[in-house]
């Protein structure tokens, strides 16, 4: 399939790359390899050795050069032969490793796969809050899933799933009487569920705290606040107060989403939980941790991929989806990515 490549996609967590090693991950069907050079960059290049097309994560790091594990062949981390053991020790001038434009920021490491001439950091998505430990408190996570991209979007932008996909752990369909609504801007997207006067989710209802924002009858309000921005980055906001009152004396937790394709079927998701209450406390961290990995793992993921399945290799438009009035925004960002991906297309064909 094709993809959209002029935009920032999320690479690894900065954790998943530490000194030493030589990392590897496949996006938009192009095999990468990441590794930080001695001052602690990380840099980005083909993960295909121009030669004879060994992956180059088997070989060896020394010092900031790569050595691939087929021939020794040495790259810098601007992915320039370096380095040749064979014969005068002349470098082809063909040798280069592609090298992609890399950036760190909120504890993410995100790649440009287009034209680096264009490869603009200020356009990557603020998520400043996930690395602002004064207000923050914050957990993250990976999963690899068997499904399409563009479906794990549509899950993600799409508030009406969790009643029933995460019934009994982070919704109850009390949601669905929600006061649901659409905003667009540009290629931004926010949808709103806004709950008056419900039952706390069973989420809540797990941690303390939740008691005191109760009303004599046990309710509260409760949102569900959701921006999308492409390629994949998606926001939840999510959380309760005392009936009537503002969202800033509640209990708020904010959730990234960030989904990156593998290949045609298969995805890489970045997931976190941002919460301002109950801050470094280790104890709700890993209540936090274990209610988000159940539902991804094993609420999400069955769903996701049992779609994959189902669809097989026809798309969402051949097999012609009946819509809800809550696909308003999973169906906003499929029209986003489709618009880029011709634009990139009528780009390419110019020369451009």
């Amino acid at each position: 399939m094709s993809y959209v490549r002029n935009m920032w996609y999320a690479a690894a967590w900065s954790d998943e790359v530490p000194p030493g090693v030589l990392f590897h991950r496949t996006y938009l069907e192009e095999p990468v390899l990441i590794y930080r050079r001695g001052d602690g960059v990380a840099a980005a290049i083909s993960n295909r050795c121009p030669h004879r097309f060994a992956p180059l994560h088997m070989g060896k790091l020394i010092g900031d050069n790569v050595e691939c594990p087929y021939h020794g062949l040495v790259f810098n981390s601007q992915g320039a032969c370096v380095g040749n053991p064979h014969g005068s020790g002349v470098t082809p001038k063909a040798a280069t490793a592609r090298p992609y434009p890399l950036v760190e920021r909120h504890n993410v490491l995100w790649i440009w796969m287009g034209d680096p001439a264009i490869a603009n950091p200020e356009l990557i998505v603020d998520f400043g809050f996930m690395t602002d430990t004064e207000n923050w408190s914050t957990i993250y996570g990976y999963i690899h899933l068997k499904a399409n991209y563009e479906l794990v979007i549509d899950n993600l932008t799409d508030l009406s799933h969790a009643p029933f996909v995460h019934e009994g752990l982070l919704e109850s369909r009390d949601v669905c009487k929600g006061k649901f609504k659409l905003s667009r801007d540009g290629d931004h997207a926010k949808t709103v569920n806004w709950c008056p006067g419900i039952a706390p989710p069973p989420f809540f209802e797990m941690l303390k705290g939740t008691q005191e924002f109760k009303d004599e009858s046990g309710l509260v309000d409760h949102w569900q606040d959701m921006t999308y921005d492409p390629p994949g980055c998606m926001n939840t906001l999510y959380g309760i107060t005392r009936r009537g009152r503002p969202r800033e004396e509640g209990m708020a937790t904010l959730n990234p989403n960030l989904v990156t394709p593998e290949t045609s079927k298969s995805t890489h998701y970045f997931w976190a939980g941002s919460r301002n209450f109950s801050l470094n406390d280790s104890v709700v961290n890993e209540q936090f941790r274990r209610g988000y990995d159940y539902a991804f793992q094993f609420q999400d993921r069955p769903i996701l991929e049992g779609v994959q399945a189902n669809m097989g290799d026809a798309s969402l438009n051949d097999l012609e989806p009946v819509l809800l009035i809550n696909d308003g925004c999973s169906v906003h960002a499929r029209r986003v990515m489709e618009r880029r991906r011709k634009e990139e297309a009528l780009e390419r064909t110019h020369g451009k």
